[in-house]
């Protein structure tokens, strides 16, 4: 791995666990064991760090949307299994991914004193996973594969399914195997409940 993908490994990693203001340039450095010109070469400052570290999110949260919607244009309906899957894929491939996590907990840490980290925080745990299952419902309604009526809170019912079970299970933990599993196992048996209600 070069040095450039270490420092950004390295630096999510600490501040993840401290924050980001609490992790200066010299202890990324100390802990690779490089320069701090080494760090200067790849990144204009610490922000820059940071940046890059969050449109590797913006660019998956991209990636994963494209890749939805490409899917669900071809289908006329969604069964139970389907949605499952999809879910499992959401909680497992966002939540769940080790960038993401990480992420996340830094925010959680900053976002009670920087304005600015809790607006990325909504934005990554809320805004923008609402935003693509308010879409994707209305689709459904529009294609009678769910119930008209009630469409205004799926997305947010949907929503909390996945995230209540990510953290319950994986955040703040280490995200082992089995964590995932139980999380995997809530969102299944949730997931089921929620279909049975909304399908027509």
């Amino acid at each position: 791995m070069n040095n450039r993908e270490n420092m950004l490994n390295v630096a999510l990693d600490m501040f993840s666990k401290r924050g980001y203001k609490a992790v200066s340039v010299r202890d990324i450095c100390g802990k690779l064991k490089l320069k701090e010109s080494a760090l200067y070469y790849h990144f204009k400052n610490k922000q820059a760090l940071l940046d890059a570290l969050y449109q590797r999110i913006l660019d998956l949260i991209e990636s994963m949307r494209s890749s939805f919607d490409q899917a669900f244009a071809m289908i006329t309906s969604v069964g139970m299994e389907e949605m499952k899957m999809v879910s499992v894929s959401f909680l497992k491939d966002y939540f769940c991914n080790s960038h993401v996590s990480k992420f996340i907990s830094m925010l959680t840490i900053e976002r009670l004193s920087d304005a600015k980290a809790y607006r990325i925080y909504r934005k990554l745990v809320y805004d923008m996973p609402l935003e693509q299952c308010d879409k994707v419902f209305k689709l459904m309604v529009q294609k009678r594969i769910v119930k008209a009526a009630g469409q205004e809170n799926y997305s947010k019912i949907y929503c909390s399914i996945i995230f209540n079970a990510y953290n319950e299970h994986v955040f703040g933990k280490t995200a082992s195997t089995r964590a995932v599993e139980k999380a995997v196992a809530q969102v299944n048996q949730e997931i089921e409940a929620f279909y049975k209600l909304i399908r027509i």
